[in-house]
């Protein structure tokens, strides 16, 4: 189930984890790790440099933190590049939607605020994201994924693209 709402994921309410668009080595320096740095301390970002020192995590991986000075109770951090400002790509979101659907029916997760993935560094196009969140979170009915993002151009993507589904699912009926 997907719930589209534009602000700041650092602030979103109703949701129990949020998720870092990450690197595999621990930097959270821009775009929304940097917002999530800022907003939560150090202790988020130290964190990520201990579990990333313990681990080689690729692009589709996820790690766990601790949400720092957040009210949330952790920090999923996907994989989006291997190094800080480094390449990503459709197919590495995709990789780390569907780990994330995953990790959150072993875990039990049922709330997640997620912003755009790959959008801002790694430079994807809007629309093809968007609709790569709408296929893989869309049918998820265990685990209620609220998209959070400032940008109102990625909110809007991915609202049409539910309302194509929508309009897709009344003409096939």
């Amino acid at each position: 189930m997907i719930k589209v709402i534009k602000g700041d994921l650092t602030k979103a309410i109703g949701v129990d984890y949020i998720v870092n668009a990450a690197n595999g080595v621990g930097p959270m320096g821009s775009g929304i790790a940097g917002a999530i740095r800022r907003a939560g301390g150090v202790a988020i970002q130290q964190q990520a440099f201990a579990v990333c020192s313990k681990a080689d995590y690729q692009p589709g991986d996820i790690y766990v933190t601790t949400a720092g000075e957040l009210s949330f109770k952790k920090i999923i951090h996907l994989v989006t590049m291997k190094n800080p400002g480094g390449v990503t790509s459709l197919e590495i979101v995709e990789k780390c939607l569907k780990n994330l659907v995953s990790y959150c029916e072993l875990a039990n997760i049922k709330k997640v605020g997620l912003p755009a993935l790959g959008t801002g560094v790694g430079k994807l196009d809007l629309q093809k994201v968007a609709s790569l969140f709408v296929d893989i979170l869309g049918p998820i009915k265990d685990t209620e994924f609220s998209v959070v993002d400032i940008d109102p151009i990625f909110i809007y993507h991915v609202n049409r693209e539910i309302e194509l589904r929508l309009e897709n699912d009344k003409t096939e009926e």
